[in-house]
């Protein structure tokens, strides 16, 4: 059997027990901490990846605002062409059927033109407030990224010395916790759990 420590006085096993407890105030606001971190770092990266979304889509839109200006110049270009291919088979008609039919192809040319014309200018205004926006939010993604990426990069290195200086309380409770009895110390347990973290009250 292995030889039974000799227990210290009650006065000094609850000097340690009140030791004891100063540990497990500075273990719980620790932890108390760290319980803050997870959603200080969801946050972080939250925003990182709502400014990411936001860019994707207002530089995807500008790519199809461009591909549709590009189509509707070409389209312009056509009717433009074809406008003046109508004007010139008008000069060479011998009837009036003709006539009626050639103008009807230059009425249509002229409004295929007029509404192609319409819809150049509206891509051009909202080209140059994408550029803008896409501009703005390009610059607001790269401070953003880089201050938010700091940040967690400090915060991991914040938990991970929290995490350090828990172990090292963690032992030194332990080791002060093999000074004390069984007894005294399940009595400490069990009162702290019913008295809000408080179980030893020093002696004046």
């Amino acid at each position: 059997m292995p030889e039974k420590k000799p227990q210290l006085p009650i006065k000094e096993q609850l000097k340690i027990l009140l030791k004891i407890q100063e540990y497990d105030s500075q273990l719980l606001e620790l932890q108390m901490r760290k319980s803050f971190f997870p959603d200080l770092l969801k946050q972080l990266k939250e925003e990182i990846k709502n400014l990411e979304a936001e860019f994707k889509e207002k530089s995807d839109r500008l790519t199809e605002v461009k591909k549709e200006l590009d189509l509707m110049e070409l389209t312009l270009k056509q009717e433009e062409q074809a406008l003046k291919d109508s004007q010139d088979k008008l000069l060479k008609v011998s009837t009036n059927k003709e006539y009626d039919a050639v103008q009807m192809e230059i009425e249509s040319h002229e409004e295929k033109i007029a509404e192609a014309e319409e819809k150049i200018i509206v891509l051009l205004d909202e080209q140059k407030s994408l550029e803008k926006e896409v501009a703005e939010l390009e610059e607001k993604l790269k401070k953003t990224k880089e201050l938010n990426e700091s940040r967690i990069a400090e915060i991991k290195k914040n938990s991970q010395e929290i995490d350090q200086i828990i172990e090292k309380i963690k032992a030194e409770k332990a080791h002060l916790e093999e000074k004390v009895s069984m007894r005294l110390l399940n009595k400490y347990r069990q009162i702290r759990q019913g008295q809000q973290g408080v179980a030893v009250v020093p002696v004046v």
